[in-house]
């Protein structure tokens, strides 16, 4: 993860206004903003979400917030600018350091800084993100946050109405490949599915049960194929025999390791 200040430059000190978060492994932005600003100092791109109380902005404008700060990816002679820039391809990240977020429309710069550099409450904001999620019945989920805390969603209420959802809220094989946002930053089934966090923290209602309670079962209640085999004082090939004739039903199959509960295991 890589940080960087937001600051508006027209101002003595270099007002800090947010911080931007990129995520390499997954090469995306997300912003977010102090609480202090309004519409009128907040980047002009993000004053809407501002104007409507929204802090924590999602990777799609994050990115028209970027690429608004660099060269265009059909600007006529790209492919000498990253030749002088020793760029072998188009990379927002790498064209963003190059100009500091510098633009002709405003004075906002960017600067790289530390994560112990962050501003309180964004610290604090950052504890407040998605740890992990699980998936329901129902089109429902569990979702559990960085500070422990954990919430029961009903996503099928929640995007009842939004046409991206749809395929996810007919399909359960869909509605279970859910994922943590880098960051969590929220929940998704693909960048143009994202809930924020923020937004599933005050949508849901409390779960009662915590995400160290989660890791504890998985930890002590679920075995896998050679686990379940030594439980049983067994060979791993008699695990798939017992499997294959509906005695063992394994949570989740693989061509080599199977994961089984240990209560199963233990009625045999």
């Amino acid at each position: 993860m890589v940080i960087f200040e937001i600051k508006d430059g027209a101002t003595n000190e270099g007002r800090l206004l947010g911080y931007l978060f990129y995520y390499e492994r997954s090469r995306r932005f997300f912003a977010e903003l102090l609480r202090s600003l309004d519409e009128w100092t907040a980047p002009f791109l993000f004053s809407g979400f501002v104007k409507r109380g929204i802090y924590s902005i999602d990777s799609e404008w994050s990115m028209k917030f970027v690429r608004q700060r660099i060269i265009p990816p059909d600007r006529q002679n790209l492919g000498a600018v990253l030749k002088d820039n020793k760029l072998r391809e188009y990379d927002e990240y790498k064209l963003l350091q190059l100009s500091e977020g510098r633009c002709a429309q405003d004075e906002i710069c960017l600067a790289k800084c530390a994560e112990s550099d962050l501003d309180p409450e964004i610290r604090k904001r950052m504890t407040e993100k998605v740890k992990d999620v699980l998936p329901m019945e129902d089109r429902k989920a569990i979702v559990f946050f960085m500070d422990d805390k954990s919430r029961l969603v009903d996503v099928g209420r929640m995007c009842a109405d939004d046409r991206r959802f749809a395929n996810i809220l007919r399909d359960a094989e869909l509605f279970r490949n859910v994922a943590v946002s880098p960051g969590g930053n929220g929940i998704e089934w693909g960048e143009e599915r994202f809930l924020p966090a923020d937004v599933l923290r005050h949508a849901g209602e409390k779960a009662h049960l915590d995400h160290s309670a989660l890791l504890a079962f998985v930890t002590k209640r679920v075995l896998d194929t050679t686990e379940a085999a030594a439980e049983l004082s067994c060979s791993r090939q008699y695990i798939g025999q017992l499997a294959s004739k509906g005695r063992l039903s394994p949570i989740k199959s693989g061509s080599n390791n199977s994961l089984f509960l240990k209560s199963d295991i233990e009625r045999e």
